[in-house]
């Protein structure tokens, strides 16, 4: 199985596969953007870490060029919410994999990361070596059924990450892995249709009663549901998606965002298709604090609402989904849940795509007038509830 991170995430996995890739970071450069230019295709080295095994994400209008520095030709340029295969690093440069089949480079400064974690589950007794060959010394033993996060590769071995810290090396022909996406086990995918909704308290765009921010916002509670979920052992993608851009660049009212969210939904049913829950994340309008917060054993927390869409066929395998989370959140964090609403086409969109699966759930966590803090507390509860519902429908 494997998840999606963020870079500056604090686990130890994360860190791991990141040395692989991460840059000497120094001051920004200016890369000024000029007309891309055609080049014939170059070959470049690639790197010995897993193909696909890292993603860059677009934080800025900017040139992807044929090498590695400003010095070199102008290919193509990327948008803000782009994302790229890294395949690659040279300095402060990263190598992608393009749409075409071509290669391209991009610098470090105008990017944040994804972390693809992949893991090599060993079929059959077999021994852990200290380096990529049957000639280098044994320094464990992998029994069937554990499973090893994969760091790299060399020829037919895979440098793994053990559970103590340390590194070895298994022969690729004694374990399954999950390196193609149309074979991972994802369980769960977490979006967010209104993905730059924040708080009153930290957001920098305010416009009536919308209170949004480019980077502290309601993803940020996504990304922390993902980690824990996978911490719990729940395969969990986050999807990355600026929608709000999306809409921008193809000059869409807000009133589409659904419409928006369903072809990020849709994507990643096609590349998954064991997701069985879908999960859009949000945060509520301006409902007073003292509505939408709770406090359980000294801690502050958003409160959770559940709005189930009532506008097509099987809303009510989605409905029957919301009331059991709902239970089991008030027993073990009692007041945590604010209960589940039916919405109507004539109430709102009335679908929230959760057509798409009986597993959909639009979730209100907390209110504008809560915190980034609250709702982060928030989401590690969840995860608790769900890890356990999760665990008793297997």
């Amino acid at each position: 199985m494997f998840l999606r991170k963020t870079a500056l995430s604090s686990t130890v996995c994360a860190l791991l596969l990141l040395a692989a890739y991460a840059p000497a970071y120094g001051a920004p450069q200016t890369d000024s953007l000029q007309e891309p230019i055609s080049i014939e295709e170059q070959a470049a080295p690639r790197s010995k870490a897993v193909e696909g095994a890292a993603v860059v994400n677009i934080v800025d209008v900017t040139n992807l060029r044929s090498g590695p520095g400003l010095e070199y030709e102008i290919v193509a340029k990327a948008m803000p919410g782009e994302s790229y295969p890294v395949v690659g690093l040279e300095g402060e440069w990263h190598q992608v994999a393009l749409p075409s089949g071509d290669t391209a480079y991009v610098a470090g400064w105008v990017v944040e990361y994804d972390v693809l974690v992949y893991y090599a589950h060993i079929v059959e007794v077999t021994n852990l070596r200290s380096g990529p060959g049957l000639d280098y010394k044994i320094v464990g033993k992998g029994k069937a059924g554990d499973s090893f996060q994969i760091l790299g590769s060399e020829g037919e071995w895979y440098q793994v990450a053990l559970s103590n810290g340390a590194i070895a090396y298994v022969a690729a022909w004694v374990v399954q892995t999950d390196t193609d996406p149309q074979q991972s086990p994802q369980k769960v995918y977490i979006y967010h249709t209104h993905n730059r909704e924040s708080w009153k308290n930290v957001a920098r765009n305010t416009n009536g009663t919308s209170f949004d921010d480019p980077v502290t916002n309601i993803t940020k509670v996504g990304e922390h549901l993902g980690a824990m979920l996978q911490k719990k052992g729940i395969p969990s993608l986050v999807s990355k998606d600026d929608i709000t851009e999306k809409l921008k660049a193809q000059k869409l009212s807000f009133s589409y965002s659904y419409s928006e969210s369903r072809k990020s939904v849709k994507k990643a049913m096609e590349a998954h298709p064991s997701l069985s829950y879908f999960f859009d994340i949000h945060r509520d309008s301006d409902v007073p604090r003292k509505n939408t917060t709770v406090t359980i054993k000294d801690k502050s927390y958003a409160r959770i609402l559940f709005v189930i869409g009532t506008a097509h066929p099987n809303y009510a395998a989605n409905k029957k989904l919301a009331e059991e989370l709902n239970k089991r959140l008030n027993k073990i964090y009692p007041g945590l849940s604010r209960g589940v609403i039916a919405k109507s086409a004539h109430q709102g969109n009335g679908e929230y795509n959760q057509s798409v699966s009986p597993g959909s759930l639009l979730m209100e966590i907390g209110g504008v007038n809560n915190t980034l803090e609250e709702s982060l507390l928030t989401a590690e509860a969840f995860a608790d509830v769900f890890a356990d519902y999760y665990k008793s429908v297997k």
